[in-house]
């Protein structure tokens, strides 16, 4: 009892809610892979998947990418590569710096806007790796999650359809499972609704960092308003 007590607990709070069409136009925005720097001069490749309403892989538009820092800005729109619904956008930055990074889906108003992303100069000494917790932290909004879920001061402008993660913490391997593959993990089993959280094909050590970043105690360092 008490296992499946648990089971419906975490489902309760992980499982996206039904995506009704009520909410309007809008897109979750999730990023392929996220660097932890680039380098000034190098092209860095963004590659992104659009969902419509969170779950379905939208093709056609025409998303733009833009990072930007100070007075250093360059912008790249996305081109179609692969997969239905899967863009990438190739941009070189300038010179060193923090650079904000905003994806504009071309549909209705929906974007991501990501936490900064440090670029070094040519043949400079690369940064320390970041904390797993800091770069789940990063993934939070890279991945998307900030469009639908709010953690503390993040996600308050988004969609907020998914369950509020302020002040949670869980089981790693349920959480894990989770995040790995909805659809195989024992939490869908609690799932009482036609709708389902899309398998966002996260690799190991990114659902490590977001578990680590959604546990972590304490107010989230450097955090940022959409």
């Amino acid at each position: 009892m008490k296992k499946r007590t648990l089971h419906a607990a975490l489902f309760g709070i992980l499982l996206l809610p039904a995506l009704a069409f009520t909410y309007g136009g809008w897109v979750v925005i999730t990023v392929d892979d996220l660097p932890d720097y680039v380098v000034a001069g190098k092209q860095t490749d963004i590659g992104f998947v659009m969902r419509q309403h969170g779950m379905s892989p939208l093709p056609g538009m025409l998303p733009r990418v833009t990072m930007k820092a100070g007075d250093a800005e360059v912008s790249a729109v996305a081109r179609q590569v692969g997969a239905k619904g899967h863009y990438v956008a190739s941009l070189t930055v300038p010179r060193a710096g923090e650079y904000a990074v905003r994806i504009q889906s071309s549909f209705g108003a929906s974007e991501n806007n990501l936490l900064p992303v440090h670029a070094i100069a040519a043949g400079a000494q690369p940064p320390r790796p970041l904390a797993e917790a800091d770069r789940g932290h990063r993934l939070f909004f890279a991945k998307g999650c900030v469009t639908c879920h709010v953690r503390g001061t993040e996600g308050t402008d988004g969609m907020k359809v998914g369950p509020d993660l302020t002040g949670r913490r869980y089981p790693p391997d349920y959480v894990g499972t989770f995040l790995a593959d909805p659809e195989k993990s024992p939490l869908s089993k609690s799932n009482m609704t036609a709708t389902r959280m899309p398998k966002l094909d996260l690799k190991d050590r990114e659902i490590a960092s977001l578990v680590a970043f959604i546990n972590s105690e304490g107010p989230v360092v450097g955090a940022v308003r959409r």
